[in-house]
């Protein structure tokens, strides 16, 4: 039976920062994931926004995203992760919201300390947002938010873990926890652990990983759609104001994404259970009614719609609690887990009471790509949409991808605007080549998610 010093169930957004983090000390740490590759759980599908604004201020999840904003940011600038820095307008269409923008801009400003935020009139708006409908009046504008390359950090969190030590199980589920004196015994239907420290951040599923060692927690999962667009509308991102906010949603913006698409929503509604990522007619219909008023412009071509399960909890609010000595839950990290993710880790590893030695560790090698610095690029061009070159493909697949979303995650591949109908052929004879393995053999997400037949 191997033993390690901490054992991590999950690697999302949260458990890979843990990681990452642990990996900086002299330890024996495992991570354990059930899916092929990491970040396929929550952290897959949400609008890799680093935040500023959560209400209620007072809750942990709000706090906590203040304090995780810079240093998400400084996390990136280290692991070589592309970002992109902009600001959210918070936009009156009404009188009445015209009327209340001084008190709420007040209310943030006394909430936001270090960030900077402005009354904005209509003149400054239409100046600098000129795609901005004309009902618009006057806006709040916080600066502090940025547009991060999501799979990248993803992907660059678990290759920095990887190589400083850290290791990882994926396609490993955990069947029970024992707990005891000395040590945590978790049984896997790969084998059995023993470790002195388990950390829950299982993300959807840390519920059930509670329960079995007797927590009573049950998540409602929420379901956000978000729709893609071939161009974006602006240089910020654009919310509506609400004076009565929802509490279990920000109630979602028109934003972009790091390499320069539209991205609209999310909404918000209730999923008939956790894998339920559907999306149907009405949830675009709710989007682009809900949003398109905002401005006065053609928002493109829309690529492709997705959605993403959050877990709620009760307490519609971050929970942070052990279990005994040796395990210590982290529960409902819903939006904005993402952004709350280094200040989450930095409690979690403060609550574990063990002692950490600093050793020298090795810097992660960026992953280059051809659209960031296309004159100084080499190689066929793969993926015309996006410019992804065939070396870019053998290098995720170097890196450790061994199915198509995995390298299109990676590289950008397939997700342009034919949505792979020119490219996938070429990506999967590449992924083949690289792999030694036939094309046959080659899956969509794993679980036998065959293309080719």
């Amino acid at each position: 039976m191997r033993r390690y010093d901490v054992i991590i169930i999950g690697a999302g957004i949260t458990g890979l920062m843990i990681s990452y983090k642990l990996s900086h000390y002299k330890l024996r740490i495992l991570t354990i994931d059930k899916n092929p590759e990491p970040g396929w759980g929550v952290s897959r599908a949400h609008a890799a926004i680093v935040h500023v604004v959560q209400l209620p201020f007072k809750s942990l999840k709000s706090k906590l995203a203040r304090l995780g904003n810079p240093e998400l940011i400084k996390i990136c600038e280290e692991l070589g992760v592309r970002y992109k820095r902009t600001s959210t307008l918070i936009l009156a269409t009404e009188l009445h919201q015209l009327l209340s923008l001084p008190f709420v801009y007040l209310y943030l400003k006394v909430n936001l300390r270090g960030f900077d935020v402005k009354l904005r009139g209509r003149g400054y708006l239409m100046r600098e947002e000129p795609n901005l409908s004309k009902r618009v009046l006057g806006a709040i504008e916080v600066n502090g938010y940025a547009v991060v390359d999501n799979f990248d950090l993803l992907y660059g969190l678990y290759e920095f873990s990887k190589m400083n030590g850290v290791d990882f199980s994926f396609n490993e589920r955990v069947l029970g926890i024992e707990m005891r004196d000395r040590e945590v015994r978790v049984l896997t239907d790969k084998g059995e652990y023993e470790a002195s420290y388990l950390i829950n951040a299982a993300g959807l599923w840390a519920d059930e990983i509670a329960k079995m060692t007797g927590e009573d927690i049950e998540f409602e999962p929420g379901k956000g759609i978000l729709v893609i667009f071939d161009k974006p509308v602006s240089k910020r991102l654009l919310a509506p104001l609400y004076l009565k906010p929802d509490p279990k949603t920000k109630g979602g913006a028109i934003m972009f994404t790091h390499d320069g698409r539209g991205l609209w929503g999310p909404n918000l509604r209730m999923a008939s259970g956790k894998e339920d990522i559907s999306v149907d007619g009405q949830d675009i219909e709710m989007i682009m009614g809900k949003f398109s008023k905002l401005i006065d412009a053609d928002p493109g071509i829309p690529l492709k719609a997705y959605a993403g399960i959050r877990p709620i909890p009760p307490q519609n609010d971050f929970i942070v609690r052990r279990s005994g000595e040796r395990m210590i839950h982290i529960l409902g990290t819903e939006s904005p887990g993402f952004t709350a993710s280094p200040a989450l880790a930095n409690i979690v590893i403060g609550m574990l009471g063990i002692r950490l030695e600093e050793k020298e560790v090795r810097k992660r090698e960026k992953f280059r790509r051809a659209r960031d610095d296309p004159k100084n690029s080499k190689g066929r061009v793969i993926c015309l949409c996006n410019l992804v070159t065939e070396e870019e493909i053998r290098e995720a697949v170097r890196r450790g991808s061994r199915t198509l979303q995995g390298v299109t995650f990676r590289t950008g591949a397939c997700m342009g605007t034919c949505q792979g109908s020119r490219c996938l052929a070429d990506v999967l004879e590449v992924m083949a080549s690289e792999m030694g393995v036939d094309v046959r053999e080659i899956q969509l997400r794993g679980d036998g998610s065959w293309i080719v037949s």
